[in-house]
């Protein structure tokens, strides 16, 4: 990444954030400051974990991490303590940097250290080397450690300048996680073509309104329910070119209002394991094609099997799961099954389930099996299902059903202990039995509908 950043106009600003702007020149002094003080107190390391808020540091580290030639993990900080040392396990992670300190014995540097001296010669990446490993997780509930190759990054970032238009002139604001896929390559399109990065440390409807006005934004990614809160507050286009918007299908009658009010809301299919988008609906086809996600980005290939589900061939494609290649999806001829289930109609991709099984709240991915295993740990729950409901606010939220007489204040306790706040179930039903095939696999289908009916 760095033959890119070097070629940018030093005095051209690279990153700003609410307590520092930093020129291209100062943000590439601040990240081989860091780069050689890994390198001091750490020269084994190969795989460096990032776990912290959003900030001015954690770009500044994402460079550093690349400058090295080491592999970035970049972890969730809404996980908890036992899902956080699973994920260090799983990816191998050597150190971690870290805006506090966390309660778990692996090596910690804060993410503001820093040498003196500056790293001598930055590594030159080639396409094939695995520059990054992002958590998704299956369906099992086990977490697996996506590989992204410094190919995958610079294919994705281009593809989008391609279908989207990213450039040296333009503003690109980040309120989504720098630990998901939709912040990361915000950085990386920024790398690559000299854009100046705006980031903040969490969404908030005030300051992005503000920010997109007084900073001339022109670039944004959102879930449904940002856009959602920004629309009720007022949002106007201003300088805006792209609102991009993942996590699911944009309702219609946020689209209708944002078409009212003339904003450029983009729609988007992808995943980790494509390096972010692969599948864009273009603003101006937004009411043509309602619950599309739009073309593929070329060269990306789509196509539907015989199962209905989605695969996809192209250079943003993982070469596989780190560790598991048990777990790996492809087909014989080099397409990755997605898991998701689709159609595509004159070349536009529809979406029907981003996985039977998953349910995405507020853009965040919960897998049911997940839940179900911590709850299972509960004394008295004999069997329990969780499935998604509809939500106004949050896209789906979780509601489990359950088989047997437990102390519900323990089953509360052990979701805390073990599972961040947004895959705690959001209701709770109480069944005599749950619906299983033959085999005894789980029918979540008749969970959704019994859902349904109880919830009208």
């Amino acid at each position: 990444m760095n033959r890119y950043v070097t070629q940018h106009r030093r005095d051209a600003m690279a990153l700003v954030t609410a307590s520092v702007s930093l020129t291209w020149a100062e943000l590439s002094a601040e990240s081989a400051r860091l780069a050689h003080f890994l390198e001091r107190v750490a020269p084994e390391a190969r795989h460096i974990g990032l776990r912290a808020a959003n900030s001015a540091d954690y770009v500044i580290a994402v460079h550093a991490i690349q400058l090295l030639g080491k592999v970035l993990v970049p972890l969730n900080t809404r996980l908890t303590m036992s899902e956080l040392a699973g994920q260090i396990e799983t990816a191998d992670i050597d150190v971690l940097l870290v805006d506090e300190p966390i309660e778990l014995s692996i090596t910690q540097f804060a993410l503001t250290s820093r040498d003196e001296a500056s790293l001598a010669t930055p590594h030159e990446w080639a396409d094939d080397e695995v520059m990054s490993l992002m958590f998704t997780s299956g369906t099992t509930g086990r977490a697996k450690a996506v590989k992204q190759t410094f190919g995958n990054h610079i294919a994705s970032a281009e593809a989008a300048k391609t279908r989207l238009g990213y450039g040296m002139s333009d503003r690109m604001l980040i309120v989504t996680p720098l630990f998901h896929m939709s912040g990361l390559a915000q950085v990386y399109r920024s790398a690559r073509f000299g854009s100046t990065l705006y980031v903040e440390p969490r969404f908030d409807v005030v300051q992005t309104l503000e920010l997109i006005e007084t900073a001339r934004i022109t670039h944004i990614s959102l879930v449904a329910v940002m856009l959602q809160r920004l629309l009720d507050a007022g949002l106007s286009r201003h300088q805006l070119r792209l609102l991009l918007v993942g996590g699911g299908p944009v309702p219609r009658p946020l689209l209708e209002e944002a078409e009212r009010r003339q904003l450029p809301v983009a729609q988007t299919y992808g995943m980790t394991e494509t390096c972010s988008q692969v599948a864009t609906l273009l603003p101006s086809e937004a009411l043509a094609h309602i619950g599309s996600s739009g073309q593929s980005i070329a060269p990306t290939q789509l196509r539907i099997n015989a199962d209905g589900e989605i695969e996809v061939n192209g250079p943003t494609v993982t070469p596989g799961y780190y560790r598991q290649p048990e777990a790996d999806a492809w087909t014989p001829d080099g397409y990755w099954q997605t898991g998701d289930l689709g159609t595509i109609k004159d070349g536009y991709l529809y979406v029907h389930d981003r996985r039977s099984d998953l349910i995405i709240s507020g853009g965040e991915n919960i897998y049911p099996a997940e839940i179900e295993s911590v709850l299972l740990r509960c004394q008295g729950i004999q069997d329990v299902g969780v499935v998604g409901r509809p939500d106004p606010t949050w896209g789906a939220i979780p509601v489990a059903f359950t088989v047997g007489t437990f102390d519900f204040d323990e089953a509360i306790q052990l979701l805390h202990d073990h599972l961040a706040s947004y895959k705690h179930p959001k209701a709770w039903i109480a069944v005599d039995e749950l619906p299983r095939n033959a085999n005894g696999k789980l029918m979540r289908h008749r969970l959704k509908e019994a859902d349904h009916d109880s919830s009208r």
